[in-house]
C-alpha cells in the first residue's frame, strides 16, 4: 500500500480541479438523459472515458501482461467506483431531489474518516480531520438548505439508502486503489474498460437498444461526459487518493454540490446567492485543515 502526504499547494489545486471537473456532470447528465435512459448515459460515459484513454496506455509503452488477481482486484475497484454509485444514484435521482442527494454524498468523507482508520495505517482519525469534515458538512448545508435536511426520510427511504450506498461504494473504492501497484492512466482504462462491458450489458439487459441516436447536444454532453468527468478526472482521483489519502480526497469533493451550483448560475443565468459564498469558503476553509491532519512525508510504496 502506498504511504499518503500532507497535500501540497498542487495536490489542493488538482482537488479542486477534480471537484471542479465533477461539478460540471451534473448539467451535462441532464442534456443526455433527454436523448438516453439512466444506464445508457452512464454506459455510454465510461465507454467513451475508456477509448480515451486507450491510446495514451498505449503510448506509453505500458505492459497489458496483467495476472488473474490484478485483473480480479480491478473489476471488483470498477465494480464500486463506475457501476453501482452510477446507477444508484441515477436510480435515486428519479425520487428524491438533488438538495437531499449532495447531502446524503456529503456523508462520505465520514465513511472515508471511518474506513480509512481501521483499513489503512497512515489515515488514523484526529482532531483535524474532525473538524474538517464537520466544517466541509456544514459547507454543504449552506448549499443545500434547512428544508433538504428535514426532508431526510421524509421521501422515499429506499432511493435515500441507494444514494447512501452509492457513497460508500466510492470511499471503499478508495480504499483498494490505495492498493493497486499501476500507473494512473493504465490503471483507470483497464477498470472503465470493465465498467463500460458491464454497464452496456445492463443498459441493453434493462434498457434494451435505443430507437435512435442521441442528437446534437446530448452527443455532446456525453462526449464532455466521457472526456473529463470520466476519463480525467477518474486518473486524478486515482493519483490523489494514492497520493493524499482517501479521507482528505473525500473532504476535498465536498465543493461538488457548490461548483455545481455555480455551473448552474453560470449556464441558466441564476443569481448566487450569499450563502453559496459561504459554503465554497467553508468547504475549502475544511480540505486546509484537513492536510493538517496528515504526516508531513514524502510517499513511498511499502
Amino acid at each position: 500500500m502506498t504511504q499518503i502526504s500532507r497535500a501540497g499547494r498542487i495536490d489542493i489545486a488538482l482537488l479542486i480541479l477534480t471537484a471542479l471537473i465533477w461539478a460540471s456532470a451534473f448539467a451535462a447528465i441532464k442534456f443526455a438523459l433527454e436523448d438516453l435512459g439512466p444506464i445508457w448515459t452512464a454506459a455510454s460515459r465510461v465507454s467513451i472515458g475508456f477509448l480515451a484513454l486507450l491510446p495514451f496506455a498505449f503510448f506509453g509503452k505500458v505492459s497489458f501482461s496483467i495476472s488473474k488477481y490484478t485483473l480480479g482486484f480491478t473489476f471488483v475497484i470498477a465494480m464500486l467506483i463506475t457501476v453501482i454509485p452510477f446507477i444508484m444514484i441515477s436510480w435515486g435521482l428519479q425520487h428524491i431531489n438533488s438538495g437531499i442527494t449532495a447531502l446524503l454524498l456529503g456523508t462520505t468523507p465520514f465513511m472515508a474518516l471511518i474506513l480509512g482508520h481501521f483499513f489503512t495505517s497512515d489515515e488514523a482519525i484526529n482532531r483535524y480531520k474532525l473538524l474538517a469534515v464537520a466544517i466541509g458538512m456544514t459547507g454543504i448545508l449552506c448549499v443545500v438548505g434547512p428544508d433538504a435536511l428535514r426532508s431526510l426520510g421524509a421521501t422515499s427511504f429506499v432511493a435515500q439508502i441507494a444514494v447512501i450506498v452509492a457513497g460508500f461504494c466510492y470511499v471503499s473504492g478508495g480504499i483498494l486503489i490505495r492498493k493497486v501497484d499501476m500507473k494512473p492512466i493504465p490503471f483507470t482504462a483497464l477498470a472503465l474498460g470493465i465498467g463500460s462491458i458491464c454497464l452496456i450489458a445492463l443498459a441493453v439487459l434493462i434498457e434494451g437498444i435505443p430507437e435512435k441516436l442521441p442528437g446534437l447536444r446530448a452527443s455532446l454532453a456525453l462526449t464532455w461526459l466521457g472526456l473529463f468527468p470520466t476519463g480525467l478526472a477518474y486518473v486524478l482521483r486515482f493519483y490523489l487518493v494514492r497520493k493524499v489519502g482517501v479521507s482528505t480526497f473525500a473532504i476535498g469533493m465536498n465543493a461538488i454540490p457548490v461548483f455545481g451550483i455555480i455551473f448552474g448560475a453560470i449556464l441558466l443565468n441564476e443569481a448566487i446567492e450569499l450563502t453559496t459564498v459561504i459554503a465554497l469558503c467553508l468547504v475549502l476553509s475544511g480540505l486546509f485543515i484537513a492536510r493538517l491532519g496528515t504526516p508531513k512525508v514524502e510517499p513511498k510504496n511499502d
